[in-house]
């Protein structure tokens, strides 16, 4: 067993880092980077570009940054997985640079838990998915046991020890994912984005995970595109373009308020408040900031902090088809669950076909059920040309409905109608497919051809359209998302292009089809602050041309600002339907979160504030505020 990590004070004497980045030799560095660069096979540009960087052990970090900005690929490099190209790396005092038994003996040291936890899961039961890395490292099977117990509990996942990761749901099997690095008893602990997938009570969790391990002395590397969570970080690093932006304690780095605006990042909940009670727009006009400006707050750091904008997403263009939103008062709803149950356990339902296996009489084994995850006499509606949300805490059901919406699961029991069919109804499968499009949670992951054409235009072929109408629309999807549709782009693989670019390619696939209703699931996971931006913009025009969203999310700031019609669940069981003030209104147990504004306004009045009402967007809590400032 390694021996326990002794804590090491934080504290400053200054209340500044601004040493950190020549710190002196006799305090212990967890990593040291000296001008460190990065690029990738094949690529002609450095994905990390003179990268100098000393984070002490012990101490609690925050990598900020925009998709692209090198965040990732400097975390690979800080747990050895990825080789520099050039200058100086070393994590632990170990040297990155080549030499295989210390890249090993680093990532012993150093576990990392990746963006997306499917990445990391290697066997088919829960415990021993934890228990893997341990193993390896050849801990005694009782001390393997006691770190899988311990690392479970820590993230909320006791209960499914035993049950298989493929039937957990998205933010469930990231808390596996942390649980197996936490089982590695590491020294530095390096997190991309574990909180991608999760609500705000799994975020929360994972802050006070953080927050105890950093107690114990193990040293923190969180990437995050949720500002809010590097207020609880000893110091914050903002990337731009594969450089160090802005380097100090989170309060330095939020007071330059331009340069944040400028890196295309957002203010915390509580800065962003304070400046619309101010009057100042929080999106404040980005073109205002010239692009010369170099809003690093240590002195000698260059780099330009522009990026090119993510291509999500531009806007619906004017000939993008529009859905009529004018129905008669008995116009059914675009999709109806009526006493829906589902579960994962229950492998014979009447919707269910013989497979060749069971008709061998071969019969596979039965995967533990996601408790959570079943639905049991789910009934709602999504009105016709709504944006209708489903909330609910993480396991509760909601990408299993999401599928249902969309005829890719059948219910055990009730029915799901879609635009009036019912998805059972095999003999309409053609036109209910024709009808409904479904973006998943990491849309990137569904493409599949050759070319960027031929991807988008996949759908259109299929539904017997003529040549010129699949240009077209290929043209009009790529336009929705923000993409140019130039030929150079157009022949390219699709997997050849950035992670940005890849979602958008996914999405426009989706929109080509023309779909009268879209189901997205989780749009906004993995996106920095400005292409949630963009994405918004897209499903607030594609809404206004009609068409009927039925939007999976986590963000219940997204809900207050975006729905009009919200369905929450709990436990696989409806819990409220209405719209965002009357569902937000019912008990907060209930629900996965409340928006931050609301949140907000009941710490005000319970700390004696005269808030009125229930504000629900930032911009009603700052008028509610100035109100109260006036009486």
């Amino acid at each position: 067993m390694p021996e326990p990590i002794q804590h090491i004070s934080r504290k400053r004497t200054n209340g500044s880092l601004d040493s950190l980045a020549s710190a002196p030799p006799n305090i212990p560095l967890a990593i040291d980077f000296d001008e460190v660069r990065f690029a990738y096979p094949n690529s002609s540009e450095e994905a990390v570009r003179g990268v100098t960087l000393r984070i002490p052990r012990g101490e609690r970090v925050c990598i900020l940054g925009g998709n692209g900005s090198g965040k990732s690929t400097l975390a690979r490099l800080m747990n050895a997985l990825l080789v520099p190209t050039g200058g100086q790396a070393r994590t632990l005092g170990l040297d990155i640079n080549g030499d295989p038994e210390q890249a090993l003996e680093i990532r012993r040291r150093a576990a990392m838990v990746f963006q997306y936890p499917d990445d990391q899961m290697v066997t088919s039961i829960v415990a021993d998915d934890v228990a893997f890395g341990p193993e390896n490292l050849g801990v005694p099977s009782d001390e393997i046991a006691h770190r899988v117990d311990s690392a479970l509990e820590a993230v909320g996942m006791t209960e499914f020890a035993q049950a298989d990761p493929a039937d957990l749901s998205g933010g469930q099997r990231q808390r596996v994912a942390i649980a197996g690095a936490l089982a590695m008893n590491p020294e530095v602990l390096i997190l991309d984005e574990p909180a991608a997938m999760l609500d705000a009570h799994g975020r929360q969790a994972i802050q006070h995970v953080l927050h105890g391990l950093s107690e114990r002395g193990i040293t923190i590397v969180h990437i995050t595109h949720f500002m809010d969570d590097a207020l609880d970080a000893d110091r914050a690093i903002v990337l731009g373009e594969g450089t160090v932006a802005l380097d100090g304690t989170p309060a330095e780095v939020f007071a330059q308020r331009a340069a944040i605006r400028a890196l295309g990042l957002e203010l915390p909940f509580a800065l962003r408040l304070e400046d619309a009670v101010a009057g100042i727009a929080p999106d404040a006009d980005e073109a205002a900031f010239a692009p010369g400006v170099n809003p690093t707050s240590h002195p000698g750091r260059t780099g330009q902090v522009f990026s090119q904008p993510d291509p999500i997403i531009g806007h619906v263009p004017p000939e993008f088809p529009e859905h009529s939103r004018q129905q008669p008062a008995e116009e059914r709803s675009a999709i109806a669950f009526e006493h829906v149950s589902f579960s994962y356990a229950d492998t014979e339902h009447p919707h269910q076909r013989t497979g060749l296996l069971a008709r061998l009489g071969v019969h596979p084994r039965r995967r533990m059920p996601r408790a959570a995850d079943t639905l049991r006499g789910v009934s709602f509606t999504v009105p016709t040309g709504s944006l209708t949300a489903l909330i609910g805490s993480t396991g509760s059901g909601k990408s299993t409905t999401a599928e249902l919406a969309c005829a890719l699961k059948l219910p055990n029991t009730g029915t799901v109608r879609i635009d009036g069919i019912d998805s059972a109804d095999g003999t309409r499968r053609d036109d209910l497919r024709a009808r409904v499009g479904y973006v998943a949670q990491l849309p990137e992951r569904q493409l599949f051809a050759e070319t960027v054409f031929d991807d988008i235009a996949f759908g259109p072929r299929n539904l017997g359209l003529s040549a010129e109408e699949i240009e077209r629309r290929v043209s009009d999807a790529l336009d929705a998302v923000g993409l140019s549709h130039a030929p150079g782009l157009l022949e390219r693989s699709p997997f050849a292009l950035s992670g940005g670019q890849r979602r958008a390619v996914a999405i426009a696939g989706v929109l080509a089809m023309q779909p009268a209703v879209l189901v997205l699931d989780e749009p906004m996971a993995g996106l920095d602050p400005q292409a949630r931006r963009r994405m918004r913009a897209l499903m607030l025009a594609l809404k206004e041309a009609g068409t009927t969203l039925f939007v999976i999310t986590h963000d219940m700031d997204d809900v207050a600002e975006l729905a009009d019609h919200v369905v929450a669940l709990n436990h696989g069981v409806v819990v409220a339907e209405g719209t965002p003030r009357t569902v937000f209104g019912i008990d907060e147990a209930l629900l996965p979160g409340v928006p931050s504004a609301l949140a907000a306004a009941r710490r005000l009045r319970a700390q004696g504030v005269p808030i009125e009402g229930d504000p629900l967007t930032i911009d009603e809590l700052a008028q509610e505020v100035r109100h109260v400032s006036t009486r």
